[in-house]
């Protein structure tokens, strides 16, 4: 009696110590009429209704594992993750309210009603989900986004998608590399703006339909399959719109007979690059008004100053996030700021968000994550002791979330593609190593391999198959390729440069990878997954300080500082074997300064340049408009649209039909390439 009067004043007088349970009806039945808060770890287990629906805590995560239906709000408050154990089931009642982490376990969310995604809502997927729509609506609110996390299957059936308003670098749905891939399974996809799908694959089973008055825009370096007995139809007013990041053709494929793609009705369109598209082996139908084009709007044309921002002394690096919104800055000796700055882009103009101390010396490196939550930043003398520094970012606040030691100074501090691992390189380590693999988890920096570079490692990056990382820098000056398995380094291949390489980049597709620095040159080298091969390499105007691939991969952008020349940002086109400087812009004459830094947004349409020392009309850091034009060159016959393929055998060959009345407009090249 007496044990149960203390525990009863505890109770009392320490209420905090009383948390939510776990709601197990395994053995009668859980009716929770009140919004039931999950803690983390919490557990819906067997028959349990939730009736006014339920909140997981923000960084926590809870498990549903129930066989009733969920009715009322869902709020994962933004870095809560819901971890299905079972198929859950969402009443018509249900509304979402926020952004979130799902772990499906290749379970499915079966919608009972319609459902809302509200405005700027990303919803994670960690692995294989399935969302069965059953006949209704999955509504995306204005620059909502499903994310796919590495290697995950999403598969979205029977249901109407139902778009807003989403710019180009927030699509719709995004997979964080090339290993994820989406399912369409009867499913109408009605767009009201374009919808770039920039990595992983799309698998069209049964009937999709593409609907609205814009575009789907096919960027993928990888290959999709319209499945068998399937059938992919684009609306009147929409257009497929085929720009992959790479120069190949039949990217989409059609994988037999029963396969097919419909244009149908006025102003549909069937567009690609001058790389040219083929589709083979199953059938097209061209009905009412359709053009088929080779004519985009792909071709450099030029740059316009859209905005400048004091920073200080002198800018290191910049990074923008996936999203295209903020930019992150780092420098020395900002004039009235901290070292590490977060700036808001609406499209014209810079605002600044927030800012980190990191140290009183310099900030070398910084880096949006794949999902933009996070910078990660790297740099010399850190007031807390620790060079490689994560914080996290909600669009408005920068919090340090975790820390770790390298050394002397960290030169590049970059994410893999899945957003689990940081590739670092710098100077003077404290375990000798110069190239070292973090994983980062919430709150902890843990490291996982590293391995021997030389005297300094300037560069690192990561492939955009984020199964590669390359490192570069001075003594040895050479590129080194590694692979990376999750634990441990490998190393593949090494390319030699004469002198200093400050910057390397790889190409969107992974079968390129650039860099350069002294002497004045830029070297490109193909990569075939086993060793390097000569490209091209041709001499620049400044040494190289920074070098960045356009997100369609046919422009090369670099910057640096030589006070011989006043063409300190070039542009150059790269066609798969050579390099061709289109375009140069003077910034500053400055020996010792000049441009340190450069990035092309993810949609293409901005370039950010930093560095130290403008001239007059410029600030440290600047973003320009990129204009492009027609491309009006000389096109080859096989590189237009090409219906089937003839040196592969009849089986590949396109059956093409022109429905009665229709009126087909051509635009560029077609090539019927049948055997018959």
């Amino acid at each position: 009696m007496k044990q149960f009067v203390k525990l009863l004043l505890v109770l009392v007088l320490c209420p905090t110590l009383v948390q939510a349970t776990s709601l197990d009806g395994t053995s009668s039945i859980v009716y929770q009429d009140k919004h039931y808060v999950f803690r983390n770890f919490n557990t819906a287990k067997g028959y349990v209704r939730l009736n006014n629906g339920f909140t997981i805590l923000a960084g926590q995560s809870a498990g549903l594992d129930t066989f009733v239906t969920v009715s009322g709000a869902i709020d994962l408050r933004t870095t809560g993750s819901l971890d299905l154990r079972s198929d859950l089931f969402l009443d018509q009642h249900v509304t979402w309210s926020s952004s979130g982490k799902i772990y499906g376990r290749g379970n499915t969310i079966h919608l009972g009603g319609s459902l809302s995604l509200p405005t700027d809502t990303i919803v994670q997927f960690i692995d294989d989900t399935i969302i069965d729509g059953h006949g209704h609506a999955l509504t995306l609110g204005a620059h909502a986004q499903l994310l796919l996390a590495s290697d995950v299957s999403l598969t979205l059936r029977n249901m109407t998608i139902q778009t807003t308003r989403n710019s180009s670098n927030i699509p719709i749905i995004r997979c964080f590399d090339q290993k994820g891939h989406v399912t369409l399974d009867n499913v109408e996809l009605a767009l009201a703006d374009d919808f770039p799908f920039r990595t992983g694959r799309m698998f069209f089973n049964n009937d999709v339909i593409v609907t609205g008055t814009s575009r789907f825009v096919y960027q993928s370096v990888m290959q999709s399959y319209v499945a068998p007995h399937s059938l992919l139809t684009f609306d009147p007013g929409t257009t497929l719109y085929y720009y992959p990041s790479s120069t190949g053709k039949d990217l989409i494929q059609l994988q037999d007979k029963s396969s097919g793609i419909y244009l149908e009705g006025a102003a549909t369109t069937l567009q690609a690059t001058h790389t040219g598209m083929r589709l083979s082996k199953g059938r097209m139908w061209l009905d009412n008004k359709v053009t088929l084009s080779t004519r985009a709007n792909t071709k450099f044309n030029g740059l316009t100053l859209l905005d400048t921002q004091n920073y200080g002394t002198r800018i290191f690096d910049v990074s923008w996030s996936p999203n295209g919104r903020f930019v992150a800055v780092g420098g020395i000796s900002p004039t009235s700021l901290d070292l590490v700055q977060i700036f808001g882009f609406d499209g014209s103009v810079f605002t600044l968000i927030d800012s980190a101390t990191y140290g009183a010396d310099k900030v070398e490196s910084v880096n949006f994550s794949p999902d933009g939550r996070f910078v990660v930043v790297g740099g010399r003398t850190p007031t807390n002791g620790q060079e490689l520094q994560v914080y996290s970012f909600d669009g408005s606040t920068l919090a340090l979330a975790a820390g770790a030691s390298y050394g002397t100074e960290i030169q590049a501090s970059t994410w893999s593609r899945d957003g689990r691992f940081i590739a670092v390189g710098g100077v003077g380590p404290t375990n000798g190593d110069e190239l070292q693999i973090f994983r980062f988890q919430y709150g902890t920096l843990s490291l996982i391999d590293s391995a021997n570079f030389g005297s300094r490692a300037e560069t690192v990056e990561w492939s955009f198959d984020g199964k590669y990382v390359a490192v570069a820098g001075t003594t040895p000056n050479e590129v080194h390729i590694y692979s990376f398995n999750g634990t441990s380094l490998t190393f593949i291949d090494s390319a030699s440069h004469t002198s200093i390489i400050e910057e390397v980049a790889w190409s969107p597709d992974s079968r390129f990878i650039a860099f350069g620095g002294l002497p004045r040159n830029v070297t490109v080298y193909s990569f075939n997954g086993t060793s390097l091969g000569l490209a091209d390499s041709v001499t620049t105007g400044p040494r190289i300080e920074g070098l960045n691939w356009d997100p369609s991969g046919n422009y090369l952008a670099i910057a640096g500082r030589d006070s011989t020349t006043t063409s300190q940002i070039e542009i150059y086109q790269f066609n798969g074997s050579a390099l061709s400087l289109i375009f140069e812009q003077h910034v500053t004459t400055a020996m010792v300064a000049g441009l340190e830094t450069i990035a092309w947004d993810p949609s293409g349409k901005y370039l950010l340049v930093g560095g130290s020392n403008p001239d007059a009309g410029f600030d440290e850091l600047n973003v320009f408009s990129v204009s492009y034009r027609f491309d009006t060159s000389t096109q080859a016959l096989t590189n237009g649209i090409s219906l089937g393929n003839s040196t592969s055998g009849a089986s590949f060959d396109l059956d093409t039909y022109v429905l009665s009345g229709a009126n087909v407009n051509l635009a560029g090249q077609l090539f019927y390439d049948s055997t018959s």
